[in-house]
């Protein structure tokens, strides 16, 4: 079992966001001092759980939790929080030694609110402010994440309607970095991607959105992309990346209009650095998971949507070709995580055999840590902390 050591870790919130939420350590880190926290589903949507997994052993708690498919989890200090999105609209808090009993249950629905809000997740500023991104909404919640009770959790928002006709932008992913927050929108008509994505920039001190080009109408980052997925801090700059699916259309063929681009943070201007062909000529298929390593190596996966799909590494700041990973091709995969060891956590979403293989990458070719972490269910989104001293 997992028991937090002291209650000043049991209240410590550290910043997570979207996929590139490790959070940065100053001192060598224990294995044994890493948890990851997994939010998976059934292979049939029919359910959905947690997984915490301790980072040395690999033993994993699974089934915690207990809930619908369509959730993220964000890890926080001796905490972790369980966002269920579409239909229940709920954010949940718990401790990781009591992680079946909420601390914190908090709708994402405001009183006025005709639509669901589908929660897409929470971005942590401090122990007590972070931003919830509400993708069937055109406001960012901002919040309070140490809340004793449900009135206490919503301390204001953000308006982003602007991006998108119907009021409704899609934002469905963000991170924070050097005091702005960036959120990713789609910015979809009727489910279809038609139009470039873009990402709005937020001062997180006045919470008011910065005007980064020559349009106030709308005032984020254009994107050379539609439909993007993830937000990825570049570990040696203050750069971003960004990944995008490219989307469907109204009938729900894919769209190759994705790709990954590079925001850079001082020009507000973001660069189309790997594009994903056309229909008739997909270079990778459609873009999938993007994690950064170090600023010249990163992973992402792309092939079929909702089908196979291949691990690839790249360097960020070179036009050589991304290389497959020997063994990652055409395979059933899923999140891609990178711990506070920068070992690559990679989901394995088998039907039959679902869990998490961990790599080495820290030399020229990747070599297995573990083959195989056993969730139970398939992993969908990994989250990671540091928590010393906790006894499993």
């Amino acid at each position: 079992t997992l028991r937090a050591a002291t209650a000043v870790l049991a209240a410590s919130l550290i910043s997570a966001c979207s996929s590139d939420s490790t959070p940065a350590a100053s001192a060598p880190v224990d294995a044994g001092d890493v948890v990851a926290v997994v939010a998976a589903r059934a292979p049939d949507f029919s359910s959905g759980a947690v997984s915490l997994v301790n980072g040395d052993s690999f033993a994993a708690q699974n089934n915690l939790a207990a809930t619908a498919s369509d959730i993220v989890v964000r890890a926080a200090g001796a905490q972790f929080f369980l966002i269920e999105r579409f239909g229940l609209t709920t954010v949940k808090r718990f401790d990781l030694d009591t992680p079946n009993t909420p601390t914190l249950t908090a709708s994402t629905q405001d009183a006025g609110d005709m639509d669901d809000s589908n929660p897409a997740d929470l971005i942590l500023l401090s122990p007590t402010k972070g931003y919830l991104l509400r993708y069937g909404s055109g406001t960012v919640w901002i919040v309070n994440p140490s809340a004793t009770n449900e009135a206490g959790f919503k301390t204001g928002e953000i308006d982003l309607s602007h991006y998108d006709a119907d009021g409704v932008p899609e934002m469905i992913a963000g991170v924070i970095d050097q005091g702005l927050l960036y959120v990713a929108m789609q910015r979809l008509e009727s489910f279809a991607s038609v139009k470039n994505g873009y990402v709005a920039v937020i001062d997180t001190g006045s919470d008011e959105e910065i005007v980064t080009g020559d349009d106030p109408a709308l005032p984020g980052i254009e994107l050379p992309l539609r439909s993007p997925t993830g937000l990825v801090r570049d570990p040696a700059s203050a750069d971003l990346l960004v990944i995008g699916s490219g989307g469907f259309d109204g009938s729900f063929a894919p769209q190759f209009e994705g790709g990954i681009a590079r925001i850079d943070t001082g020009a507000f201007t973001a660069e189309l650095r790997l594009d994903d062909g056309t229909a008739d000529d997909p270079t990778f298929g459609q873009f999938g998971e993007l994690v950064a390593v170090t600023g010249s190596r990163a992973y992402f996966t792309a092939g079929i949507a909702f089908g196979p799909q291949s691990l690839y590494r790249f360097n960020p700041l070179s036009d050589a070709a991304p290389v497959v990973v020997d063994g990652f091709e055409a395979q059933s995969l899923g999140a891609l995580a990178v711990d506070p060891l920068n070992r690559l956590w990679v989901a394995r979403a088998d039907a039959d055999a679902p869990g998490i293989t961990v790599l080495d990458v820290s030399g020229d070719a990747e070599t297995v840590v573990r083959a195989l972490i056993d969730t139970d269910l398939m992993p969908i989104n990994i989250d990671f902390e540091i928590v010393p001293d906790l006894v499993r």
